[in-house]
């Protein structure tokens, strides 16, 4: 089942009777503010109106690495920003937020190695495009248990690109099963 963008009302984990659907937890500031090495970075869509009065707005971009708590309907809202480079470990919050922001670098071309989150064999060649839920990630996943107990929020994934998809990255340069890395040449469509 393809998760829904989520209520406000449900993010604090509570149990509505109404609803019919599943919903994922909402993660600590921790968990989705970290980024690592080889993770699909993508910015919001007219951000200008809000981020331009910032200094920081001249050289750096809010991104999300983690999409937990939003849907497929959601992806319009989005578009891609590159893949992390460097790192940001973000520590347990205390509760007030964070004190600084932490930026990191991320690759807009050129090659790239990323993790094969989309549950399908990639060969050379393969365009991939990211997507916020992937329902081969997902069903392959769970059918061997690796998210049996997992607490982490969802990452965005890639899968095979359809021919006429907006949301392509680049293009495969190698071999990989999932779950294992393999190079991406970024914006080679």
């Amino acid at each position: 089942m393809e998760p829904t963008s989520t209520p406000k009302n449900a993010l604090d984990n509570r149990l509505d009777t109404t609803l019919n659907e599943t919903y994922e937890h909402k993660p600590h500031f921790h968990e989705w503010a970290t980024a690592l090495p080889g993770m699909i970075c993508v910015s919001r869509k007219a951000r200008n109106s809000t981020f331009r009065n910032y200094v920081a707005a001249e050289t750096a971009t809010p991104v999300l690495s983690c999409c937990a708590c939003l849907g497929a309907d959601d992806q319009k809202n989005f578009y891609f920003a590159g893949v992390a480079r460097s790192k940001s470990v973000r520590p347990m919050d205390d509760g007030v937020g964070p004190s600084v922001d932490e930026f990191f670098t991320i690759a807009i071309g050129g090659m790239c190695t990323m993790l094969n989150n989309s549950g399908t064999i990639l060969y050379p060649g393969d365009m991939l495009e990211w997507c916020f839920y992937n329902q081969k990630a997902f069903s392959s996943s769970a059918s061997k248990g690796v998210n049996r107990g997992n607490s982490k929020p969802r990452r965005i994934s890639v899968k095979i690109a359809t021919a006429a998809s907006e949301r392509v990255i680049g293009r495969a340069l190698s071999f990989a099963k999932p779950g294992e890395t393999f190079d991406l040449l970024l914006k080679s469509c």
